[in-house]
Parts: structure tokens; sequence; C-alpha cells
């Protein structure tokens, strides 16, 4: 397991675990991401991550990228 922040571009993955704060973890949760939630990576450079959850493209900063823990999907 790992933060979001260090998944690859194009991997498939499962939420284990949001080390954040009640607010955030309310945003992301109206967003889609909760924990056992499937996303993709779309895109993982400088900047935020942009990941595709049920069929959206949702943009996350950095700092709250690096709270999310997640596993590869065939890790399972």
């Amino acid at each position: 397991m790992y933060p979001l922040a260090f998944a690859k571009e194009g991997e498939e993955v499962v939420v284990k675990s949001i080390n954040a704060g009640y607010g955030a973890v309310q945003r992301l949760s109206s967003m889609g991401i909760n924990i056992r939630s499937k996303i993709k990576v779309v895109r993982n450079q400088n900047g935020p991550v942009i990941v595709s959850a049920r069929g959206s493209n949702i943009a996350i900063g950095r700092g709250l990228a690096m709270k999310i823990i997640v596993e590869r999907e065939s890790d399972e």
C-alpha cells in the first residue's frame, strides 16, 4: 500500500484508507472516492493528481493525494 501521489499513470487502484480530516473525507466522498472505491490514475506529473472515478475526472492536490492510501487492484 502507498499514497495515491506515488501511483503511476494508467494504474488502477483501490482506496484502502483516507488519513485526512472530516471535511476532506466528505468532499472526496461527494466526488465518489470512498474506501474500497476503484479509481484510475489519469495523470500524475507536476501539479495535482488527476484520477477517474465513476466516469468523471477529478483533480486531487498533492497534499491530499499523500493522505489517500491505495493498493494496486491486482494485489487484493
